[in-house]
């Protein structure tokens, strides 16, 4: 069967027509650098996504109040906002917990970095970067958000003590309570997991589990603070995480 499309052009988005079906799927990009906006918009309308571009924080926000996206890619600078990207970010998850945010930013300290995980961001990507690389690592963020909300045949199901691990859904409980991790913080308490019966997992296996490229011990630290009170949040007693000093950490809970 032959392959065709029609793409209607609109000022801020496209719809990708496939065989008469309209890809839902809206990306909002917030840049305040004009070219590199619509760069980055033409990578991904060419993908068949729908596009809203945003130049700053409030215009953004004013056009949340209507409808959310199903993703978003932040700076963090936004014209006179130092940290513009960080605080949007806090009012999108706070009116829709786990949505899924790329940061996409010249600011590269660890820091910075962390500061964008801690709040709840599923990926962060420093500039320049190229323009294929960002919409694979789009499409790899709809993948997993598919994965998690998808139904899991029962041998993907994984019971250690009180933890309920799913590895099809990409989803963690705790006696029997969900606990919201991110896609990161998911494969790095995977790792652990897999290491239970050995010294633990190193932070160079860690580093590995995050998939983010070369990661700093504190970024690992930090990811582990996240993942603790995540579960303390779930069971105030949990003390399932153990530091192995110098080398990495180790799941004690089976």
């Amino acid at each position: 069967m032959p392959k065709w499309f029609t793409v209607i052009a609109r000022r801020h988005n496209r719809n990708l027509l496939i065989k008469g079906n309209i890809l839902k799927r809206t990306i909002a990009i917030v840049e305040d650098d004009a070219d590199q906006r619509q760069n980055y918009a033409d990578a991904l309308l060419r993908r068949g996504y729908q596009v809203d571009t945003y130049a700053g924080r409030q215009e953004a926000l004013n056009a949340f109040n209507n409808e959310l996206p199903d993703l978003a890619i932040l700076d963090i600078m936004l014209g006179d906002e130092a940290d513009g990207g960080f605080d949007l970010c806090r009012e999108i998850l706070s009116r829709r917990p786990g949505l899924p945010i790329i940061f996409l930013t010249s600011r590269v300290d660890d820091i910075d970095r962390i500061s964008g995980l801690r709040l709840g961001a599923w990926d962060y990507q420093s500039k320049p970067v190229s323009l294929d690389y960002l919409a694979e690592r789009v499409s790899s963020v709809f993948r997993i958000r598919d994965m998690k909300q998808a139904s899991s045949s029962p041998e993907a199901i994984e019971k250690i003590a009180d933890l309920q691990l799913d590895r099809e859904r990409i989803s963690a409980s705790w006696q029997d309570q969900v606990v919201n991790l991110t896609y990161t913080e998911f494969n790095i308490l995977q790792e652990m997991i897999d290491k239970i019966g050995t010294r633990g997992s190193s932070y160079d296996a860690l580093a590995d589990a995050t998939r983010q490229g070369v990661v700093q011990n504190n970024t690992i630290n930090t990811h582990i603070l996240h993942i603790r009170l995540k579960f303390k949040e779930v069971d105030e007693s949990f003390d399932c995480i153990k530091s192995v000093y110098g080398f990495g950490y180790h799941w004690t809970c089976v």
